[in-house]
């Protein structure tokens, strides 16, 4: 098929077999709707959908389009969708294209699309660079989610693990442990809205429910009420622009993985004290043999000396050793002293 000259981007999707043009007024389409009598209206079937359809990443309708819409406006989840189609739906990633057309696809006033295309920015899904006039068109790089730095950390535990940890032969099992916690989850919210400074009279009977409700949500998916708790102190300290308790939705995953990471720190921390105090030990019995070697008549010295350093010339010569031969030495003769002095040893 051709290119419409008309626009600045092809119109024609891989998928398409009919031309149209997207890009005109509403006003001039009319839809006139057959009213029917009576109560009841025809079923309809379900009809698959086998041509004139794009790829759709199911994060950007199950995570980015419900982030926005909580965080920012609808626009700004209507801007990034329609990038997504003009980009993705000609199976690229880029796009050239001026906020007029871009005002005319998305119904969006052209004085707000910078907004929105700001917010877009900030949240990481779209790279923009301006334009010049007629010379040079603004282009668009639109990201995927798991592309995205700032969704990254939210699809790692909620959108990869969501189905493997939700999955349950009872469910009885999660509304016990959510009815384990009724009294707990009530406190924890009303605390979290306490710390971002909304005193009671503030705390309106619907912020109360629906952070109930989230928080139950996420103990129905199997997330234990400690991360839970721990995950709304964190969204206080890490998220400042923070207003809503649902934002854990969004911040459990960063959570989890930032904890894992510390119990795995602390595990090494543990096992490399534990090998410290080892070779403290270790060296402390060494300084005493050697302080007991040192008061030894000097005869005994020398004969000790001249036989660890006979063992040490065999070790190297059958191991076709070249060096660190003062090092072997030293080996042999702090086991004939432990040898020795068997007894420092056993109480040491």
């Amino acid at each position: 098929m051709a290119k419409d000259n008309k626009h600045s981007f092809d119109l024609i999707t891989p998928a398409d077999a009919l031309e149209y043009d997207p890009l005109s007024n509403s006003k001039d389409v009319e839809v006139a709707i057959t009213k029917i009598k009576g109560r009841t209206k025809p079923p309809v079937d379900y009809k698959p959908i086998s041509r004139d359809f794009i790829k759709t990443d199911r994060n950007i309708l199950d995570v980015v389009v419900p982030f926005l819409m909580d965080k920012y406006s609808s626009g700004t989840s209507i801007l990034y969708i329609m990038l997504y189609r003009l980009s993705y739906g000609f199976r690229k990633n880029k796009l050239k294209i001026n906020d007029d057309d871009l005002a005319r696809r998305t119904g969006i006033p052209k004085r707000t699309i910078a907004k929105y295309r700001e917010e877009l920015i900030e949240c990481d899904l779209i790279r923009y660079s301006r334009g010049y006039k007629t010379t040079r068109k603004p282009y668009y790089e639109i990201l995927l989610p798991e592309q995205s730095q700032a969704f990254r950390n939210i699809l790692h535990k909620t959108a990869n693990n969501l189905q493997k940890d939700v999955k349950s032969s009872d469910d009885s099992i999660k509304y016990k442990n959510i009815d384990k916690h009724t009294k707990h989850i009530e406190t924890l919210v009303r605390s979290f809205y306490s710390e971002l400074g909304k005193t009671e009279y503030h705390l309106t009977r619907k912020m109360l429910s629906d952070g109930i409700r989230t928080i139950q949500s996420l103990i129905a998916e199997g997330y234990a009420f400690k991360d839970i708790e721990g995950c709304v102190k964190y969204t206080i300290t890490a998220k400042p622009d923070c207003y809503s308790i649902s934002f854990i939705n969004y911040t459990i995953g960063e959570y989890l993985v930032m904890q894992e990471q510390e119990d795995k720190r602390k595990k090494t921390q543990a096992a490399e004290d534990k090998k410290e105090k080892k070779r403290r030990h270790a060296i402390a019995l060494e300084n005493e043999l050697q302080r007991l070697y040192s008061e030894l008549p000097k005869n005994q010295q020398n004969t000790m000396m001249y036989k660890a350093e006979e063992m040490a010339h065999k070790y190297m010569t059958d191991n076709k050793i070249k060096f660190g031969e003062k090092f072997i030495i030293m080996g042999y003769l702090q086991q004939m002293l432990e040898e020795r002095f068997s007894d420092v040893v056993r109480t040491w």
